[in-house]
């Protein structure tokens, strides 16, 4: 019989034996482990072990996610510790105590493998390469548990504390470009006791990360944006992005003064979102993802209500206000189709044609504002922001191949967009003396650029023209958010 299925601790011994902890031990030191070992599986909401029970065993976790909690005075729940990844659990009282300071209790469904605590001890204490290893994951928690509280209550914003999370929970580190996906498996709740914020500051910082254009939030997907984590402004590739507390002094109405790069991108994003609009109405009218595509749309319909707002106080030339009033008449017009659930063709004509004058229009803002000040820099934040437009304005052409009576005109603008995109593109790429981690950023977006265009054309494997409209769309928000942070980057560079 195969050795492999006659084991009489198979499970355990194929955990084990893969595991970061346990890997590469000698096969009698791991066989006497594993002998000593029992698989768990627990539900959602399972509790593992509490506070004040005797240790008699130390779990190992796999998949799932835990939370570890304690009570402190007053009978609040202090989250200790949020657990995702392949981690054994409690390691300072598992080795430290006879008893459970900490609440364990299971956040998703859970697999984890028990071993007896006696025996590991046994194990430890006389084998040089097994108590290394917990010397030094006992070693990294006691530097985070130190520099976090550090960072907690000298000079670190909730904002760096929450990013701080995210890295850590992300588990790798981040490569100069592209991004690194993080899934919140605990609730927003949870995981803001975790780090030491009530839930409405974990919004309010995660808010701040994505203003920024460090993270992009979708759902309980985080996606860090890599080359935006790093000081462009420095030019020091090993430097992180820090937020720092504000000096004392700086009022909490303070007004920021805008750099000619940052006016340039919010200009340029209702020239963005004139795209992604039509885009959101399309899919609920075409049944493509509709509950989606209706929060979408009052998300967007708010984001441009207020750069809107926002552009509306600054006051500029009289000449920048004029361009921004051709914006502000098309507005009116433009919410109320989009609020229509009508389904006809010559509504989608109304809306395909509203959103190509919004977007000449915020498009003649952007350019104007890119033209304020003549600086180069400027010209590459518009730059890279049309291709941030085109990547969007692009995907908008496909969905609206539905109605027939559109044919002709997309067929004439669908070319010449692409072909755009790519110049835009082969400019930037050209550009001198730009940071590494914008150039690697650039390369990131080609080809990125490359996998939407292909998911573009038919193929055998898309059954139903939903399911080719939704990949279209999936890999347009995969472009947009590398596109997106290019632009973060080249306005960095104009401060």
């Amino acid at each position: 019989m195969n050795a492999r299925f006659s084991h009489p601790y198979r499970a355990q011994h194929e955990l084990l034996s893969g595991s970061q902890f346990f890997a590469g031990l000698p096969p009698a030191l791991l066989d006497r482990l594993i002998a000593a070992s029992r698989l768990i599986e627990l539900p959602v909401n399972q509790t593992l072990y509490e506070a004040g029970e005797p240790i008699r065993e130390a779990h190992l976790l796999f998949n799932g996610s835990v939370k570890r909690s304690t009570t402190i005075p007053g009978r609040a729940t202090k989250v200790i510790e949020l657990v995702q990844s392949e981690q054994l659990l409690s390691l300072g009282e598992v080795f430290g105590a006879t008893h459970y300071a900490s609440t364990c209790s299971c956040i998703t469904q859970t697999l984890l493998v028990a071993i007896d605590i006696r025996k590991l001890r046994e194990v430890a204490q006389n084998h040089h390469e097994l108590s290394w290893r917990i010397i030094t994951a006992l070693a990294r928690r006691q530097f985070t548990t130190e520099f976090g509280a550090t960072s907690q209550h000298y000079g670190l914003t909730g904002a760096q504390r929450l990013l701080d999370y995210l890295l850590e929970t992300a588990g790798k580190r981040a490569s100069l470009a592209g991004e690194t996906t993080v899934l919140l498996k605990a609730s927003k709740k949870v995981i803001a006791a975790r780090i030491g914020m009530t839930p409405e500051s974990f919004s309010r910082n995660l808010r701040e990360l994505s203003d920024n254009g460090v993270i992009v939030v979708d759902g309980r997907e985080v996606h860090i944006q890599n080359a935006a984590l790093l000081d462009t402004v420095s030019g020091d590739i090993k430097r992180q992005l820090i937020f720092s507390r504000k000096r004392k002094g700086n009022g909490l109405n303070a007004e920021i003064p805008l750099s000619t790069g940052a006016l340039v991108n919010m200009c340029g994003r209702l020239r963005l979102l004139s795209q992604r609009m039509a885009i959101a109405w399309c899919m609920n009218v075409s049944a493509i993802a509709p509950h989606k595509a209706r929060i979408k749309l009052h998300k967007l319909d708010n984001e441009f209500e207020r750069n809107l707002a926002r552009l509306d106080k600054l006051q500029l030339a009289p000449e920048f206000t004029e361009k921004l009033a051709l914006v502000k008449a098309l507005w009116p017009r433009h919410q109320q189709l989009m609020h229509n659930d009508e389904i006809s063709a010559q509504r989608a004509e109304d809306v395909f044609e509203l959103s190509e004058k919004l977007l000449d229009a915020t498009d003649a803002l952007t350019c104007h504002a890119a033209n304020l000040v003549g600086l180069s820099e400027a010209h590459y934040v518009n730059m890279a922001g049309r291709n941030r437009m085109l990547s969007q304005r692009v995907g908008k052409l496909f969905l609206f191949r539905e109605w027939a009576s559109l044919d002709e005109k997309i067929a004439a603008l669908t070319l010449p967009s692409c072909l755009e995109f790519e110049s835009n593109l082969q400019t930037l790429e050209k550009i001198e003396n730009i940071p590494p981690e914008v150039a690697a950023q650039l390369r990131v977006v080609a080809s990125q650029w490359q996998k939407f265009i292909r998911t573009l054309c038919p193929d055998l494997t898309h059954t139903t023209r939903i399911q080719h409209a939704r990949l279209v769309v999936a890999e347009g928000e995969r472009l947009l958010r590398s596109v997106d942070t290019t632009v973060t980057l080249f306005e960095r560079l104009t401060k």
